[in-house]
């Protein structure tokens, strides 16, 4: 098994498993695809280095551990060394036509140095460089140190078990083996079901998928190696008619390999936004005012993400930039509400087996019944609040440090049988699906999101499709104003989260009804 998986992580191996490709439009408008030579490919780190993975492994143990022994010896109370190699591949296709095919490898490292309380950070693509950088970095951390504000505390870490061990969730059919012809079969199939309308102008489609293999090392005598896959396929369908363009996306995707896109019926998928985008054609502007709001499971997990989820954000509760700051144990919203964040639900496009400080990953549990129980946690934020680490720090790639992020964030299902029932008691409201995007104060506790789809609701009925539909409001009277819940919960739409790094998320739950929303 471990010649095997050395066979498999070796980065002369982490080409990709079909050519790598460039377009060309010739004189005539066609799209041609261009082998490359290998020649033309550059890897991140040289196989001649001694850092590529001999048994499985990209960093030299014995190495790293004298690196981070001189990291102590030049007063660290902390070092780590993290890899990440990703191995990825992106393809766009408009009107069943490529456009671009880029698979790619990437290999980074970052170097984190704790010394008197402040932080040295050194990220490199160049993994052999690592000796003659751990000087230079923990005198970077004690030169930050010296400019600490008198009334700034110095940064530590809680205490977390020390591991050493290897986990690989491994795809039933692993991505990197799905060839480009397979990939835009599949892509076409959403441009099939989407495509077939006089007033469908346009139908974009793209696909992503990813190998993610990390290794952490620390001066505690952290060892861990781990991986996992993403796959990703999505559409964008433009309708037009008399001078009116509208959009409507699609999406799906989740954590594993060819066999999550292959589970989704996606001619199906490109049916249902054809529907979409030609309703919103015919759709008129919403009403404005205060009114009873049903949101779909989309609606609702971008709901519970951005309002709630972000001023769950240790990292911003200890800046005094959350609305919750000071709340844990307090009651703030409907006993019906209990909101979790869980890496550990396989299948979500946020899930994920180890945070990246090494810290198990685990459920946790937001909101219970309405009370606001757990932040979410990296190990400096949980040493600052005396809590133990709950396994939610994340980092873009091998480049970045970690910051306290979210994963799979859901409200738990309710006790009403569907959305028919939701509606019954409502004389008028409006039913929001989807979203276009929108903007949270994190601190104030304010947010407004714009739906892609919605309709009118009239003596408990749907009656009319909307367009332009926003929703705003404060996040603490939302949450209170939650008076129904389907029973059937469920992760949404995979989507991506910024917060000066980008990851990828999932977040869904029940359809939700909100007794009083500012709808516009």
């Amino acid at each position: 098994m471990v010649g095997k998986r050395a066979e498999r992580l070796n980065p002369s191996w982490l080409m990709s498993s079909w050519p790598m490709t460039k377009v060309h439009r010739t004189a005539n408008g066609r799209v041609e695809r261009l082998l490359v030579p290998a020649s033309y490919m550059v890897m991140a780190a040289k196989q001649t280095d001694g850092h590529h993975p001999t048994v499985g492994r990209y960093l030299d143990q014995d190495k790293v551990r004298k690196a981070l022994d001189a990291a102590r010896s030049f007063g660290a109370s902390y070092a780590e060394v993290r890899v990440v190699a990703l191995t990825e591949s992106t393809v766009a296709m408009r009107d069943g036509v490529l456009e671009k095919a880029i698979p790619g490898q990437e290999l980074g490292m970052t170097l984190r140095v704790l010394a008197d309380g402040a932080w040295g950070v050194h990220s490199t693509t160049d993994l052999a460089s690592l000796p003659d950088q751990i000087e230079s970095t923990t005198r970077l951390a004690k030169a930050v140190a010296k400019r600490r504000s008198a009334g700034e505390r110095p940064k530590a870490l809680a205490e977390v078990p020390i591991i050493q061990d290897e986990t690989h969730w491994r795809s039933k059919l692993d991505v990197r083996n799905t060839e480009l012809d397979q990939k835009m079969e599949l892509m076409n199939d959403i441009y099939r079901g989407a495509s077939g309308h006089d007033d469908i102008v346009s139908v974009r489609t793209g696909w992503s998928d990813e190998h993610i293999h990390t290794e952490l090392m620390t001066t505690e005598g952290m060892d861990r190696v781990w991986s996992f896959q993403r796959s990703l396929i999505h559409g964008m369908v433009t309708a037009r008619r008399d001078g009116e363009v509208v959009s409507y996306r699609t999406r799906h995707g989740g954590q594993g390999g060819l066999e999550v896109i292959q589970g989704a019926d996606l001619v199906q998928l490109g049916e249902e936004a054809q529907r979409a985008a030609l309703r919103l054609l015919k759709a008129e502007r919403a009403p404005s005012g205060k009114l009873p709001l049903i949101a779909d499971k989309d609606l609702t997990g971008v709901y519970i993400h951005e309002a709630l989820g972000h001023p769950c954000e240790a990292d911003l509760v200890a800046a005094g930039d959350s609305c919750l700051d000071g709340k844990l144990g307090q009651k703030i919203g409907n006993e019906l509400v209990t909101v979790v964040d869980d890496p550990t639900m396989m299948g979500g496009y946020g899930a994920y087996p180890v945070d990246d400080e090494g810290v198990n990953t685990r459920e946790k549990v937001l909101i219970k019944n309405g009370v606001l129980t757990e932040y979410l946690n990296h190990r400096e934020t949980a040493h600052h609040f005396g809590v133990d680490p709950n396994g939610g720090a994340r980092a873009q790639d091998g480049l970045h440090h970690p910051l306290v992020r979210m994963s799979n964030t859901m409200i738990h299902g309710g006790t009403h049988a569907d959305i028919d029932e939701l509606m019954e008691d409502v004389q008028y409201g409006v039913y929001a699906c989807g979203t276009r995007g929108g903007q949270v104060d994190t601190g104030r506790g304010s947010f407004q999101f714009a739906a892609q789809e919605a309709w009118l609701i009239e003596n408990g009925e749907l009656t009319r499709p909307l367009k332009d539909v926003s929703v705003s409001g404060l996040t603490l009277e939302i949450l209170k104003n939650v008076d129904g819940l389907t029973r059937d919960a469920s992760l949404a739409s995979p989507g991506f989260c910024g917060k000066g790094q980008t990851v990828p998320v999932g977040d869904g739950g029940p359809v939700m009804r909100i007794s009083e929303a500012l709808v516009g």
